[in-house]
């Protein structure tokens, strides 16, 4: 909880306090026609009209209890922090008992000290059992308001006066008109009655929602063992599907350099004239198994680098890439002089297409352009994307790096694997995008010294 928060609580406990010392002044009316009411009884030897004043005696030192209660509590717990620690429950007792003695010095009421005592006690051993959380407060009020309730029955009890309870002058009264009317029989039973139950209700309403907040919890904790669970089971089957589909294409490798080899063998038989059908068919078979083979690379030799132009890069990414049929404008501009960087060229390729591919999509079929420019800063290379696209949604901007988020009924998996891909090249890629005016990518590459992990470019060429 924040600290402004906590001054703000502490603020209102002392307003709460404040409130409930001076409240008999502002209910003088309230106080005179208990008194008056209880004469009247007595006048008219009326019992009802005695219950009628006792409930008015419940109700007014219920309200003031409750203000100087609550509000020591939420006093201790700004000052304390913690509202399960012991200094949290010695601070709530020293401002009760405090505020308490205060009010019967003001009001010389000769309160009985032992049923605040108790009412305090109560409240602390039922508040063990509420759980501290967002409506802590909430549920607080209404077992105190319940307690208050059955203690100021209890001050009504003529059987407890013995015991101390019952001593403020008011109490005395009703229990001394309620002996010349029934020989106490009437409250001995009723206020005994009252006292009870709103006592049960309290311990039976705290226990309940103790009971509650433990299932809420237990149901929360297997939710989260369940996700983990969960999450675990994707990962066994992503890794055995790794693991099959590396298996599978590893095999695919033969079947396709025998197909190669029978077609150079029928190319060389048929032997068909240059831009006629036929040598069309096989210039078109042998650029798709091109790109298989580059499939195949890009599966199994991830991790494989090697050294390229710049140059030589851009002019394979937009050899695969295909705008013949599309209304994109692709320029790229190069600064001069540009040292080689070190890449696995499958799947940076692969990166830098998704990225145009997403661009030409956006335009869904209407004109605009592309502007791939790359120069040096520092110790790196900068692959700037720009297009004048419909842009980004605010909102995606953190959300299009995750696997499977789309809002085209994609995989989404197109910006999640460039993302992974620049960052096993030891790069960065960020995005600024304005929608309805202009997305741009920045993909920032190390420099590598030339001759570096010569050995993984060997395995790769051999």
């Amino acid at each position: 909880m924040k600290e402004k928060n906590y001054s703000l609580i502490g603020f209102v406990g002392i307003l709460l306090l404040a409130y409930g010392e001076f409240f008999p002044t502002f209910i003088n009316e309230w106080s005179i026609f208990i008194l008056e009411g209880i004469k009247e009884s007595i006048v008219l030897q009326d019992s009802g009209q005695l219950m009628i004043i006792s409930f008015a005696y419940i109700a007014k030192y219920t309200i003031i209890f409750f203000l100087i209660i609550f509000g020591s509590m939420m006093v201790a717990h700004a000052l304390s922090k913690n509202l399960e620690s012991i200094t949290f429950s010695l601070l709530f007792i020293a401002f009760s008992m405090i505020a308490f003695l205060l009010f019967n010095q003001f009001y010389n009421e000769n309160f009985s000290s032992l049923g605040f005592i108790l009412t305090i006690g109560i409240v602390i051993s039922l508040q063990l059992f509420i759980p501290k959380q967002k409506l802590y407060y909430m549920i607080s009020s209404i077992i105190i308001f319940l307690i208050l309730v059955s203690i100021q029955w209890a001050q009504l009890i003529p059987a407890l006066s013995h015991f101390g309870f019952g001593t403020s002058d008011i109490a005395v009264s009703i229990k001394i008109a309620d002996n010349y009317f029934t020989s106490n029989r009437l409250f001995n039973t009723l206020a005994t009655i009252f006292f009870a139950s709103f006592l049960t209700i309290a311990s039976i309403l705290t226990f309940l929602i103790h009971l509650v907040n433990k299932q809420l919890f237990t149901v929360r904790k297997y939710q989260h063992q369940e996700e983990e669970l969960k999450e675990t089971r994707i990962a066994l089957v992503e890794s055995k599907v790794y693991q099959e589909i590396n298996a599978l294409v590893h095999d695919l490798k033969t079947p396709l350099v025998t197909v190669e080899g029978l077609l150079s063998l029928i190319n060389m038989k048929l032997q068909p004239e240059n831009n006629s059908i036929l040598h069309n068919y096989f210039k078109r078979m042998d650029h798709s198994l091109d790109k298989m083979n580059d499939m195949i690379s890009e599966i199994l030799y991830e991790n494989i680098k090697q050294y390229i132009s710049i140059k030589d890069l851009l002019n394979y990414v937009t050899s695969h890439l295909g705008l013949d049929e599309q209304k994109a404008d692709l320029e790229i501009v190069m600064e001069e002089n540009l040292p080689p960087i070190y890449i696995n060229k499958i799947r940076f390729s692969r990166a830098i297409s998704n990225i145009l591919e997403n661009a030409i999509t956006s335009f869904a079929g209407k004109a605009g352009y592309i502007r791939v420019h790359v120069k040096r800063i520092d110790r790196g290379i900068l692959f700037r994307i720009q297009d004048n696209g419909p842009g980004i949604k605010t909102s995606h901007l953190e959300s299009i790096w995750q696997d499977g988020f789309s809002t085209k009924n994609s995989s989404g998996l197109g910006l999640s694997f460039v993302k992974r891909v620049v960052e096993n090249h030891d790069g960065s890629i960020t995005v600024n995008s304005v929608p309805g005016s202009h997305t741009q990518m920045n993909i920032l590459l190390p420099i590598h010294k030339e001759g570096e992990n010569k050995v993984e470019y060997n395995r790769f060429n051999s």
